[in-house]
C-alpha cells in the first residue's frame, strides 16, 4: 500500500512539475495565478467545474492542452454533455414530438429539459405543484403550432374569445386601480390637517399600467405627476378612470350581443373539421375546366364506342355470306 501511495505521489509531483514548466514558459505570472486558483479550490471557494472554467483561458492553448487534460483527470472532472434545452427557453422552441399529451392543451416536458431549482418547498408543495406539464398555446393566440387544422368558423370563435379576454382585462385592471386609489384619497382627506403626503406605495405596476393605458401618449407624464404631487394628480386621475370604466362596461354590454350572434352562427359549423377539404374538392369538381374535361371524356367514349359497332357488324355480315354460300 505504501508503495502504491508513493507512486501516486510521484505522479502528482510530476504532473505539477510539468504544469509549472509549461506555465512558466507562457509568462512569470501564469503559474502564480494557477496557484491562487488552486488555493481557492482547496478552500472550497471554487468547485472543480468552476476551477476548470477559470483555468480554461489560461491553459487552453496548444502548448498546455495536453497537460491541462491530465490536470482535469487528476481533479476527477468530467465534461457533461451539453443540454439540448436551456431553462426558461420559449415554449415554441421545445420539441414536444415524443411528449405525452393530456387533453388538447397540456404536454409533458422532455426528460432532458432542465428544471430550475426551487427551494423552500414543503411536503404539501411537492404533492400539489406541477413541474412536468405545460400548456401549449393553440388557436389565434399562437400560429406556430399546427396540431390540427382549424376551419374559418373555429377561428372566428377563437378571435371572439381573444376580444372578450382583452376587454375583460382592460375593465378589471382599471377597476382594480380605482379600488386602490379611492381609499388613498379618502385617507388623504381625513389627514388633510395633519399630513399632506399620500402613500402611493399601494399602486402596483399593474395599476400604473392601467393609468398609462387610459392616457395613451401622455401616460408616462401622468405617472410622473402622480409621483411628484400624488394628492393633486390622483384627484384628476380618479374621475378619468371612472369615466373609462363606464365606457368600457357599456362597450362590453353592446359587444356581448354581437359575440352572442358570432357564437350562434359559428359554433356548430366549427365542429366540422372536414368542411375545408370538401369545399376544395367541390370547387375543383364544379369548375369550368372540370366540366370541359368531363364532357370531352364522355364524347371520346361515345365516339369510340360508335366506331367499334359498325366494324363488328360488317364482320358479322361477311361471315354470314360465306356460310350461306
Amino acid at each position: 500500500i505504501a508503495a502504491g501511495e508513493d507512486a501516486e505521489a510521484q505522479r502528482e509531483a510530476a504532473l505539477f512539475d510539468r504544469l509549472k514548466r509549461r506555465l512558466a514558459s507562457l509568462g512569470q505570472h501564469h503559474y502564480a495565478d494557477f496557484v491562487k486558483c488552486l488555493a481557492l479550490y482547496v478552500q472550497d471557494v471554487l468547485t472543480a467545474g468552476e476551477l476548470v472554467t477559470v483555468l480554461e483561458d489560461m491553459m487552453g492553448g496548444p502548448s498546455t492542452r495536453e497537460v491541462f487534460e491530465e490536470f482535469k483527470q487528476f481533479l476527477g472532472f468530467r465534461q457533461d454533455p451539453p443540454f439540448k434545452y436551456r431553462a426558461n427557453m420559449p415554449i415554441s422552441e421545445i420539441d414536444f414530438t415524443l411528449s405525452q399529451t393530456l387533453g388538447m392543451s397540456y404536454k409533458s416536458l422532455p426528460k432532458d429539459y432542465p428544471l430550475p431549482a426551487c427551494s423552500g418547498r414543503t411536503t404539501l408543495c411537492e404533492t400539489v405543484l406541477n413541474d412536468e406539464w405545460v400548456s401549449v398555446p393553440s388557436g389565434s393566440e399562437d400560429y406556430s403550432y399546427t396540431h390540427y387544422r382549424k376551419n374559418q368558423y373555429e377561428e372566428s370563435l377563437f378571435k371572439c374569445e381573444d376580444d372578450r379576454f382583452e376587454l375583460d382585462m382592460l375593465i378589471e385592471t382599471n377597476a382594480s386601480a380605482i379600488r386602490v386609489i379611492e381609499p388613498l384619497l379618502e385617507e388623504a382627506e381625513r389627514e388633510r390637517g395633519r399630513s399632506s403626503k399620500v402613500n402611493i406605495g399601494a399602486l402596483r405596476a399593474m395599476h400604473l399600467k392601467a393609468i398609462e393605458r387610459v392616457y395613451g401618449d401622455h401616460g408616462a407624464e401622468i405617472i410622473q405627476h402622480i409621483k411628484r404631487a400624488p394628492r393633486v394628480a390622483l384627484h384628476v386621475v380618479l374621475p378619468r378612470l371612472r369615466q373609462k370604466d363606464d365606457e368600457w362596461r357599456k362597450a362590453r354590454r353592446d359587444m356581448n350581443k354581437i359575440w352572442r350572434e358570432v357564437y350562434k352562427d359559428n359554433y356548430y359549423k366549427s365542429l366540422d373539421h372536414r368542411s375545408f377539404y370538401f369545399k376544395q374538392v367541390d370547387k375543383k369538381s364544379l369548375s369550368t375546366k372540370a366540366f370541359q374535361l368531363e364532357a370531352r371524356a364522355a364524347l371520346e367514349n361515345a365516339v369510340g364506342g360508335g366506331a367499334a359497332a359498325p366494324a363488328g357488324a360488317a364482320g358479322a355480315e361477311g361471315g354470314g355470306g360465306d356460310g350461306a354460300e
